[in-house]
Order: C-alpha cells, then structure tokens, then sequence
C-alpha cells in the first residue's frame, strides 16, 4: 500500500520574501504587466546573458510565440512557413510540439542520445529533406545537450534552431548559458521549476526585431511596446496609435504579482542551483550503493564540481532513471517500493510523445526508429530534485533505496 507522500516530485521554494513581494503589489493596486515585469525581464535577462527577456504566462505561451514569430514576421521574410518540417524530439513535453501542429508546421519525430537525452543527431539526419528548416531542441531535465555538435549540425544542413529550456535554466556549454545558442529560448517559471513564479515564462533573444515582435505577439498584436513603434505610426497616421495593431497577437501577458516573486526567486537561484547538485550527488551514491543495475542519467557530470555559474552543464530539474537489462526486477517493482517509501514518481517527460494518441489530430513524421525513446518510455522513470528538501523527504529517499538494495 502507497504511504502518504513525503518526498514529492516538486514542492514549495516560496520564503517570507515572496509572500512580501506579492502583497506589495496587491497593495499597489497595479496587477497587470507593468514595471515589475519590465524589472524582472532585465534581471533575467542579465542573469542568463542574454540581450532581451520576454515575460509572458507560461513557459508553454513561450514555445508558442517563438514557433509563430519563425512564421510571421512584421519586417522582412520569415525563416518559416507553413509546411515546413521541424525536427523534434520524441522526448517531448506536449507544449514544444503541438505549437508546431497548432501554426502549419510538420513535427518530425527523431530519437534522442541517451546519455544527455537531447535530439539524437544521426536520427535528425536520417529524415532530413528539402523540406526540414529547423529544430526545436530539448535541453532535457536540467542537462545542457552538446552544443557544439548541434550548432555544426544546424550551419551544416541550413536549419534554424528554436531552444526549450524550460527544464534547464541554469545549465550552460563552454562558459554559455542553454537558450542563447539559437534564434530564441524559452523559459519556465512553473512550479515545478528552477524558479516559480506560480505560473509564468520566458522568452530571451539576442535579435532586437524578432523581440519587438514577441512584444507585440504577447499582448494582441499591439504596437506600443516596440522600440520602433514610432516608425509604425508615422506610416499610419489614420489610426489612433493607442490602439494600433500590427501583427495577429495572443494575450499572454503576465501578471505584476508573478515578477514580483519571481525577482525574489532569482536572487536565490545560485545557491538553489548549488543545493540540487548537492543532493544529486547524494542520490548518485544511494544508486551506486544500492542498485548498481540502475542508471542516474547525467550522473557523469557529477564528477567535476561546478565552479560558478557559467561552468554547470547540468541544472538537475529531477532526477531520471533507467533500468538495466539485466536488473533483478521489473520496472513496476521499482516505482512501487518508492511510492511505498512515500517517494512520487512519474515517467520521463511523456516517454515517446510519438506513441501518445494526440498525435491523430496531427501531421507528423517520425525517424525509422525511435529506440531510445521507446525504451525511456518502457524502462525510464524520474522522481524530484528538490532544493530545499526536508529532513523527512530525505529519510524517505534514501529509505527507498536501501529498500531496493534487499531485492
């Protein structure tokens, strides 16, 4: 029988501080984007080195408005149209892949290395047609793929690249951090996640037009939060420039209340980042004592300690397991024994989004074989890294894996 939960896939890192800030602002009487947004876009933005941040509602809105400003552009030709394939990775949150499906575009399904469990390079060519015009990488859970691979691989074959680095905010390659190696990154600040704002994204660029068009995709399509909105209304002089409107928006704004805390929360992420590799280097023992026929994906990166913020290739967002081929018990033994241990656990992301039934609403296209993919999806599971963990949630852990070291 399954005990009550002690050890949780994500828990609260909210401290008196964000409880302040967010009283602040109701106080304020001030609830929608405004200047605590434009705040905390600037502190993000510094904090990652990126030119421009964008906040919006939600890392998933994020994936959104980066897949249609690669479609529409309100200056010049876009890199995409509708009809264009995209390379994908199988191991995918839904919200990377159906913005795709939702704009025209192809999602072109293709496994994924295990090791860092990002976009699989030799699948990604082996669908590779006229058609193929860019990539939506994954940094998966925390781990940075290998950018120098993929950056050479996208220059190669002509393809621009989108980054998801709604699991990994905080990992980095060669001294940059992940979500500033392509056209745009995208952020999350979902519970769950490194920061929370509750609910809440990002969205950072180094193109100062593909940003003023996020800015104007964000909030219904408005001129007046672009750098060149004055441009815009000299061109029409026949409309009233306070409601002009020049590109087909959203409303995914976020709210005053969410960057307040969100402030908060970055000025804690160092030493939360530092308190997930600490415990990720707990657990990488626990499963080298204790069950040996069990893999930490990622573990290697344990063995040279981050030495600032700029040389962690790993941010660890939960900790994913595979099980061995030869492991003493089945996959469903092992889950069992944790969540008996009060300890949660879920699949690996959606363990192959391909073989999800959505996929019926959708045009799609996938590599010959997804292996990987199928085997995280039958023999992978991961259960939460939590930076301030307790006593208890500890306990419980480390319970859990003596208890499989009996089997």
């Amino acid at each position: 029988m399954t005990m009550k939960t002690k050890y949780p896939l994500a828990s609260t890192t909210f401290g008196r501080e964000e409880i302040e800030a967010a009283k602040a602002v109701l106080d304020s009487n001030m609830f929608t984007m405004g200047d605590r947004v434009k705040q905390f876009e600037g502190e993000f933005a510094a904090w990652v080195g990126s030119k421009h941040a964008l906040m919006v509602n939600s890392g998933s809105s994020s994936n959104l408005l980066m897949v249609d400003a690669m479609i529409r552009r309100s200056k010049g030709t876009a890199p995409w149209k509708k009809g264009d394939e995209v390379l994908v990775p199988a191991l995918a949150w839904p919200t990377t892949v159906w913005p795709l499906v939702q704009l025209g575009l192809v999602p072109v399904y293709v496994d994924v290395d295990p090791k860092t469990l990002a976009i699989d390079l030799e699948s990604a060519k082996s669908v590779l047609t006229p058609k193929t015009k860019g990539m939506f990488l994954i940094h998966v859970l925390g781990q940075c793929a290998d950018m120098g691979a993929t950056m050479k691989f996208c220059r190669d074959h002509g393809i621009a690249l989108l980054e998801d680095n709604c699991e990994s905010l905080g990992a980095n390659f060669d001294g940059t951090a992940a979500g500033n190696f392509g056209v745009a990154g995208s952020y999350s600040c979902f519970y769950s996640h490194h920061i929370s704002t509750m609910e809440g994204g990002m969205i950072t660029t180094n193109d100062s037009e593909l940003y003023d068009d996020l800015r104007s995709l964000r909030a219904h399509g408005w001129v007046r939060d672009r750098a060149d909105k004055d441009e815009w209304i000299a061109k029409h002089p026949e409309l009233d420039s306070r409601f002009m409107f020049i590109m087909p928006g959203y409303n995914v704004r976020p709210l005053e209340v969410s960057a307040a805390m969100g402030s908060v929360q970055l000025k804690k992420l160092d030493t939360m980042l530092e308190s997930r590799e600490r415990l990720a280097s707990d657990v990488a023992g626990w499963t080298k004592k204790n069950t040996p026929w069990m893999t930490l994906v990622g573990a290697e990166h344990l063995e040279k300690k981050s030495s600032g913020r700029r040389t962690r290739r790993h941010s660890w967002m939960t900790f994913p397991f595979r099980i061995d081929a030869k492991a003493p018990v089945k996959i469903s033994k092992v889950k069992e024994i944790f969540e008996a241990n009060g300890v949660d656990t879920r699949p690996v992301i959606a363990g192959n989004l391909a073989r999800h039934p959505a996929n019926r609403h959708a045009e799609t296209r996938q590599a010959k074989s997804l292996a990987n993919c199928d085997a995280l999806l039958e023999n992978g599971f991961m259960i939460g890294c939590h930076p301030l963990v307790s006593a208890e949630g500890k306990s419980a852990l480390e319970a859990a894996f003596s208890a499989l070291a009996k089997l």
